[in-house]
């Protein structure tokens, strides 16, 4: 069974602390432990249920042909650490990777501004790995991107993307990007963008947008063209539609 020290680890990956302190974040259900064990290397250990043990025959066969441990908790110890209300009976601690360096020859980023929301950073995390852009940068005020409702919104994302924390927009300007802003009030639209350039989004916060240092900076303010009614599109809507387009070059 799960020692007690393991449990006190595992609790402490709730918070930002205790991921930075350990470097290891969590995920959790059958689906993405068994994402995460086909599709990376970036699980560390598997903790399974008592009751649940026998439904994940096939995902502990692959922990063990790929050396992984694997974990037994009580019921009631697993109801603790699970984030979830109603428990699948299986979750994962996963390797937070920080030597991914930042590749500024790529032609496409995504800047992500203040943005607070949980699950709308793991909506657009979800979206920039399906429009296949990989790198992401976030200012030093965005939510941890490692954040558990983060993660169960990406579903699965982490594995595709190369992600930046404390980016600064001097960095694009220095490589010599196209710094385009995401604005409902623009007068620009997003089908204006040359897309052979070099191209970084930026998307703002919910409530406050951009400030005027950020807005000095911007090559670009784009909107999406209404065509019926509504008063906003959110964040993570409008940053979909955005990057869809600029995928397309």
């Amino acid at each position: 069974m799960l020692s007690l020290n393991s449990v006190k680890k595992i609790k402490s990956l709730k918070t930002k602390k205790g991921r930075d302190a350990e470097k290891l974040f969590l995920i959790e259900g059958k689906r993405s432990v068994e994402e995460y064990l086909l599709k990376s290397d970036l699980i560390n250990e598997v903790l399974v249920s008592k009751s649940e043990i026998k439904n994940y025959d096939s995902i502990l066969d692959l922990c063990n042909k790929k050396k992984i441990k694997i974990s037994m908790a009580k019921d009631n110890t697993f109801k603790k650490l699970s984030g979830t209300k109603t428990p699948s009976g299986i979750l994962a601690t996963c390797k937070i990777n920080l030597l991914i360096q930042k590749n500024f020859n790529s032609s496409r980023w995504l800047f992500l501004y203040k943005i607070k929301n949980p699950g709308n950073l793991g909506t657009i995390l979800r979206s920039a790995a399906w429009f296949n852009i990989k790198n992401i940068g976030l200012s030093k005020d965005c939510t941890d991107t490692f954040n558990n409702k983060v993660v169960r919104s990406a579903m699965g994302a982490h594995i595709y993307l190369n992600i930046h924390k404390g980016v600064q927009v001097d960095e694009f300007i220095k490589n010599n990007y196209l710094i385009v802003g995401a604005d409902q009030n623009a007068n620009n639209t997003v089908e204006q963008i040359d897309l052979s350039k070099k191209i970084v989004l930026c998307l703002g916060g919910e409530s406050e947008g951009f400030d005027n240092q950020i807005i000095k900076k911007i090559n670009k303010l784009i909107s999406i063209k209404k065509i019926g009614h509504g008063e906003s599109l959110n964040v993570a809507m409008a940053g979909s539609i955005l990057m869809n387009y600029l995928s397309q070059k």
